[in-house]
């Protein structure tokens, strides 16, 4: 039972939160590692074998397996609790990437580095879902925090990940990649450490979670399935944008203005982010979040129509505002669903992130391959196309994100 909270839902009320202090600060330290990383590695490769394709080649397999492998990461952690799956993933990952950047520095062939890269990448803890699962289990007595607890969470892994890359480029500039991969390590063992110190995790352990009272796997809930399919769309989308906005401003004779576009898109979705968190809805979360997927897929419109940089940046920031508001509607739809199906939260919350990733993967694939042939707005126009398709079917499956009734609690 909720007991009644009159705390009003504000940002300053969720920091004040004791008990999510350290694990949040460890999740921030944990996401910016993992912001540095890409530029880091491929930067670090780069130097050791002299060719960009290698770099890329151990980049991929790094970032292949530690997508591909989350949602079994984060079933780890809902089966025998978040201090041992975290302790464990942390040390073997950071060896992974002690391993990686020791053959780097002897100047090792390029099978041995992407191998290591992908065994290093299959072991990333997870510390993003564990976070949001965390908050879940902290605010349980305060529910009209989630929500603003929720777009903080999300809001601050935008501006980490845009920062991210900016901290490489500095570290390197005044040092070198080995640096950036010091850095990216540091980073993750300071992570794991707020996590593992933390009284929220110390709670979680194997027989708090029950794992014989877990039933099923999430991704056989059709809310979560409905969830995945729409962060597929979201995530073809941003990864147009990043391939798109940089070639429009390359076109137009500014190659850095691309990194203002992205950072426009990133402002627009911490903005939205931060105003979506401090209101008190009344709608329904799944008509709010199917509304926000409509929304977001008509703001795409105008940049089907554009192709200066000026008005891509105004189109863009508007295309941003939804971004966040959508990721912390889905984080509480997740949430929703795997409490009345008893389903695993950590690994229901990672298929979030899967989905997001794999949809700007292909995204960027498709971009690249359109811009040179057809420019940017039959790129842009086939990207809303694709997210409308998307979209509709997510409409159409709305009934699928209304919770089922609670699953009951197993007899004694």
């Amino acid at each position: 039972m909720t007991e009644a909270f009159d705390t009003p839902a504000t940002y300053r009320a969720v920091l004040a939160v004791g008990e999510a202090r350290w694990p949040f600060l460890g999740s921030c330290a944990a996401r910016l590692s993992f912001a540095v990383l890409p530029l880091a590695l491929i930067l670090l490769i780069r130097d050791s074998t002299g060719s960009f394709a290698v770099a890329g080649f151990t980049s991929g397999a790094l970032s292949c397996t530690l997508t591909l492998l989350a949602p079994a990461r984060a079933r780890l952690i809902d089966r025998r609790g978040a201090r041992y799956g975290l302790r464990r993933l942390t040390v073997l990952y950071l060896l992974g990437l002690a391993v990686l950047v020791v053959l780097a520095e002897l100047g090792a062939g390029p099978v041995a580095l992407v191998v290591t890269a992908a065994v290093a990448g299959a072991f990333a803890p997870p510390f993003g879902p564990t976070m949001r699962v965390l908050w879940s289990t902290i605010l349980r007595r305060r529910q009209p925090l989630l929500q603003t607890a929720y777009a903080l969470d999300s809001v601050t892994e935008e501006i980490l990940f845009t920062a991210g890359p900016l901290v490489a480029g500095g570290l390197i500039a005044v040092a070198a990649p080995l640096a950036a991969m010091i850095t990216v390590m540091a980073l993750i063992a300071l992570g794991g450490a707020c996590f593992l110190l933390s009284d929220a995790t110390r709670d979680t352990t194997a027989t708090d979670v029950d794992r014989d009272h877990v039933h099923g796997r999430p991704l056989s809930l059709p809310g979560i399935q409905t969830i995945v399919l729409s962060f597929a769309g979201v995530g073809l989308v941003v990864g147009a944008l990043e391939v798109g906005l940089p070639y429009i401003a390359d076109r137009a004779g500014s190659p850095s203005a691309g990194g203002v576009l992205l950072a426009l898109l990133s402002a627009g979705s911490a903005i939205g982010g931060i105003w979506y968190g401090r209101k008190q809805w009344r709608s329904a979360l799944p008509n709010r979040f199917v509304l926000l997927i409509i929304v977001f897929t008509l703001t795409l419109l105008p940049l089907c129509l554009t192709d200066t940089p000026v008005r891509a940046g105004a189109a863009v920031f508007i295309v941003g505002l939804t971004v966040a508001p959508l990721f912390t509607s889905a984080y509480l739809l997740v949430n929703d669903l795997v409490t009345a199906s008893r389903s695993s939260p950590t690994e229901a919350n990672t298929w979030v992130s899967t989905a997001n990733n794999g949809g700007a993967a292909a995204g960027s694939s498709l971009a690249g391959l359109l811009l040179d042939a057809h420019g940017p707005a039959l790129t842009f126009t086939a990207t809303f196309l694709a997210a409308g398709v998307i979209a509709a079917a997510t409409i159409l499956r709305r009934p699928t994100l209304a919770p089922p009734p609670l699953t009951p609690e197993p007899a004694d």
